[in-house]
């Protein structure tokens, strides 16, 4: 006799819960059914979620490289510190090897430099101040074409020495001036936007300067000889 797989039920009983039976089945699988579509959606959103992020961190790389490709790099903003960073017809202090040329490319004789200069190399406010610092009347220096100081010149004089090489004879006063208002003009170059021309700016000329300075001497209206150029962007040793 085959056993009953609910024992201790009554047959009425065990009618009752053959009947129920069938209708539990549809529950679970219903509650399945709701269960895998739960799933399916917390998924989705989590792939969403996931490729939102990403995108996002993609596109904040792509805008960061773009910046880092498309900003210019320091070195190569304009600096008048700099010259090598201003553009090629800005950055030098060549005024050629002629006065005509000179007068050509806008070059003028400047006194404090010694030099013919170009525009954009001078600093005219400055060299007007300068050429009213002297011992003489209304602040004039005095220039000789001679060690003895017995043949004066005046700035054309001076000038046309550029175009020959030539050199003129100033005193001691009027050099350790030239190296004060040079290192004015150092630190005015960056409100002035000037070029600081390369003959002057070197260790050697820093040096040349504080040895006029630092050695005082008892007669400072002795002459130093003094050479003009029409170059200022060799560096020559001061």
């Amino acid at each position: 006799m085959a056993s009953s797989s609910q024992p201790f039920l009554t047959p009425e009983d065990r009618i009752e819960s053959n009947m129920d039976t069938p209708d539990d089945e549809p529950k679970t699988s219903r509650k399945h059914a709701k269960s895998r579509k739960t799933r399916r959606l917390y998924t989705t959103t989590q792939v969403t979620v996931y490729f939102l992020a990403a995108w996002g961190f993609v596109s904040l790389c792509l805008e960061a490289a773009q910046r880092i490709l498309t900003e210019p790099p320091l070195a190569a903003k304009p600096d008048p510190y700099h010259p090598e960073t201003l553009a090629l017809d800005l950055n030098i202090c060549d005024c050629g090897t002629t006065i005509a040329e000179a007068l050509s490319r806008d070059c003028i004789y400047d006194t404090m430099a010694t030099a013919w200069l170009p525009p954009y190399c001078r600093d005219e406010e400055l060299t007007a101040e300068f050429d009213r610092a002297g011992p003489g009347p209304e602040g004039a220096w005095s220039y000789f074409a001679d060690a003895n100081g017995t043949i004066p010149l005046n700035k054309t004089q001076m000038g046309e020495l550029g175009e020959t090489g030539g050199t003129f004879w100033a005193s001691r006063n009027w050099h350790i001036a030239h190296c004060v208002f040079y290192w004015q003009k150092y630190w005015r170059i960056r409100k002035t936007g000037r070029v600081m021309e390369k003959r002057f700016d070197t260790l050697a000329h820093v040096k040349h300067c504080s040895r006029l300075i630092l050695n005082p001497m008892p007669d400072h209206f002795f002459l130093l000889e003094v050479p003009v150029t029409m170059n200022s962007s060799k560096e020559i040793a001061a």
